[in-house]
């Protein structure tokens, strides 16, 4: 048994005697183990060590937590809905929400601890599912419920855990940061395809330029992937929407847009084949007549307007990212060899232009589901 680990466990308000400790290798940014507890039965918590380099401060993200969780568990409760949960937080000995451990280098780490969720699964990609209509459907209904639920928690009680995470304007002056200090010769590589973006900045600022003003300010996830949701094993339900670390304020188009491009396109991000890369119309669809369900009558009629836009800005985002990223020379994403960021952006860079051609149908399709469901 890992002693470090037993060591840390022992910080916390665990019920019962430790039996087993298993490391999860799910996730891609913290380090998470699931823990066995025998007290009469078996009881199992997550515990994780937060990534500090990408979340330089802990406490604001576990604060964060704190205060979407404890609201949701309250509308839960009052609405006596038993389908669906949350996290919840193990508390230290000491009543923290984290515990501080000084390693043999005099480096801290920040560990913490959840109950574990059992009797649910989750999908990396539709590709995995048999019924992937369906299941964009939930993963749309699922997203939607949580914004729903947290319509009326005040925003600006969160603070940034990732400042300007999604400010396309700003990924637009990193991009041409990068251009411009030349840390390689990478962005000779794509002349045409630079004008390209450079000529879509406007219309992609929209909501960044509108947020707090037509557009309003919500409590955003942030990180809307498939994985992220967990569904019940008999129903297929989306019951709970985890890895909370990145909500904060910002515009609930956010969520959406990106969702619909990480989970309705053909193909992984890295894809390089050109006629696999598009966004799947019927699975789009799905999504959006699911999320529409939980938030049509919440949304404003400019976050209407915005919402198929919102796809593509969420794509033009990540193509800038990528290419930046690339320009620099591969200083954040991490790649499995050397050109993985450039095929990512051009991965990225064909399915915006996909976008584009699918634009004017898709908002067809909004106006009538919002239609529908204001209707019923």
């Amino acid at each position: 048994m890992n002693e470090k680990i037993k060591t840390i466990a022992s910080k916390f308000k665990f019920i019962g005697e430790l039996t087993n400790i298993e490391e999860n290798n799910q996730g891609n940014i913290n380090k998470s183990y699931i823990l066995t507890y025998q007290n009469g039965s078996e009881k199992k918590y997550l515990l994780q060590k937060i990534n500090s380099n990408v979340f330089q401060e802990p406490y604001l993200v576990m604060k964060n937590i704190e205060l979407v969780t404890n609201h949701i568990k309250k509308k839960l409760k009052k609405s006596n809905d038993t389908t669906h949960q949350t996290l919840n937080i193990i508390k230290t000995l000491n009543n923290e929400n984290l515990y501080t451990y000084t390693n043999s280098e005099g480096e801290k780490e920040y560990y913490r601890a959840f109950d574990y969720i059992e009797n649910c699964f989750s999908y990396d990609s539709f590709k995995d599912s048999d019924n992937a209509v369906e299941l964009a459907y939930q993963a749309g209904k699922s997203f939607g419920f949580f914004q729903k639920t947290l319509i009326d928690f005040p925003a600006n009680m969160l603070g940034e855990t990732i400042k300007d995470f999604h400010n396309t304007k700003k990924r637009f002056d990193d991009l041409l940061l990068s251009i411009e200090n030349k840390v390689t010769n990478r962005a000779f590589e794509f002349p045409s395809e630079i004008v390209n973006l450079i000529s879509k900045i406007k219309e992609c600022s929209v909501i960044i330029e509108a947020l707090g003003k037509t557009i309003p300010i919500r409590v955003t996830h942030n990180d809307t992937k498939l994985n992220n949701i967990l569904m019940d094993e008999e129903t297929g339900v989306g019951i709970a929407i985890i890895d909370l670390d990145t909500v904060m304020p910002g515009s609930s188009l956010f969520d959406v847009g990106d969702g619909i491009r990480s989970a309705c396109s053909n193909s992984f991000e890295d894809e390089t084949e050109k006629d696999k890369i598009f966004l799947n119309l019927d699975l789009t669809e799905s999504y959006l007549k699911g999320y529409l369900e939980e938030m049509a009558i919440h949304l404003t009629t400019d976050e209407i307007n915005c919402l198929g836009l919102s796809i593509k800005i969420l794509t033009y985002e990540l193509a800038l990212r990528f290419l930046t990223d690339y320009i620099n020379g591969d200083t954040y994403f991490k790649i499995k060899y050397a050109t993985h960021n450039r095929d990512r952006f051009l991965n990225q860079y064909l399915l915006l232009q996909d976008i584009e051609t699918k634009l004017e149908e898709i908002n067809d399709f909004i106006i009538k589901t919002v239609d529908e469901v204001k209707a019923n």
